[in-house]
């Protein structure tokens, strides 16, 4: 379940590239959001068990558990089901996303600014 009435924003990040993983929690920190960031499907899955997360930005092609499968895992399991999912993904098809059932979808290289603005969009400002 969504945590929206917390003072802080928690984010969690699951991309394999250690380069975008970073610059994705240095631009979420730095707007006051908290990013929680996991290597790929199955260490997001963990810290899904763990924390109350406000959203779920995720890569779709990562090893041991790819975006898709995570996708599935939180939209089936009715506590996470809520929280609202933003893909980011190098494929410049949109079509391949359609089937998603993911808030929005965002394609690498993406602009700083506007990733932030759509992670307000999704769930607010930090600290809100």
């Amino acid at each position: 379940m969504p945590a929206q009435n917390r003072l802080v924003k928690h984010v969690l990040i699951a991309e394999d590239d250690t380069e975008v993983r970073g610059v994705l929690e240095d631009l979420l920190s730095g707007a006051g959001y908290l990013p929680i960031a996991a290597e790929d499907g199955l260490e997001a899955l963990d810290w899904l068990s763990r924390l109350p997360v406000d959203l779920i930005i995720v890569d779709i092609l990562m090893p041991r558990l790819d975006g898709r499968e995570l996708i599935n895992r939180v939209r089936h399991t009715s506590r996470w089901a809520a929280i609202p999912i933003m893909v980011l993904s190098a494929y410049a098809d949109l079509d391949r996303y359609r089937d998603l059932p993911v808030e929005d979808v965002e394609l690498k290289p993406f602009q700083l600014t506007d990733l932030l603005e759509k992670v307000r969009q999704l769930i607010g400002p930090a600290g809100a």
